[in-house]
């Protein structure tokens, strides 16, 4: 076989991995949010309260189940606002890269990174829904399409880099 032949084979090869990859990641997404989803529920007034301390650090907040309570606005804190699909997602990336028990252990931690990104969203929007009221649906949708993500995708990279360094200290003491 030439060398343009090995290349093409090596391309063909390349992409068959990334579709696999990707049909992999995907399953594991879907299958991982439908056994984390009843969680969803149970976390919603976790999710609440916690925020509501966070909150309450800085202003005149009260807490009641799912609901928060500042001077001038109420923050309701329903299913989709426990991060669960980031979360689900991260997992997902996790398992998919990941090539054994110790390197899914090494990044379950970072999952604090994107349930705390949640948090942080949702004071975020209380914090700056009370300084703009009229503009709470906008900033929630502002806040909530970045901040979560970020913080998913910076997990995601930490996670990645974290791998490499662990696959090349391996490599090396192979040799």
């Amino acid at each position: 076989m030439g060398k343009y032949d090995k290349n093409k084979y090596n391309n063909q090869n390349s992409i068959k991995n990334n579709i696999k990859f990707l049909v992999k990641f995907f399953i594991y997404c879907i299958v991982l949010f439908l056994i984390l989803e009843p969680l969803g529920v149970k976390l919603i007034n976790l999710v609440a309260y916690q925020s509501y301390l966070i909150l309450n650090l800085f202003t005149d907040a009260s807490y009641n189940g799912c609901y928060i309570y500042l001077n001038n606005l109420k923050i309701e804190v329903i299913g989709v606002c426990t991060g669960l699909w980031l979360i689900s997602i991260y997992l997902a990336l996790v398992l998919a890269l990941s090539r054994n028990i110790k390197e899914v252990v090494i990044g379950l931690p970072l999952l604090a990174l994107v349930y705390f990104g949640n948090i942080l969203r949702i004071v975020l929007v209380g914090a700056l829904g009370m300084l703009f009221v009229n503009k709470v649906h906008t900033i929630h949708d502002i806040v909530g399409y970045t901040t979560v993500p970020i913080m998913t995708v910076m997990a995601s990279m930490i996670y990645m880099k974290i791998l490499d360094k662990m696959r090349e200290n391996n490599g090396n003491s192979n040799s």
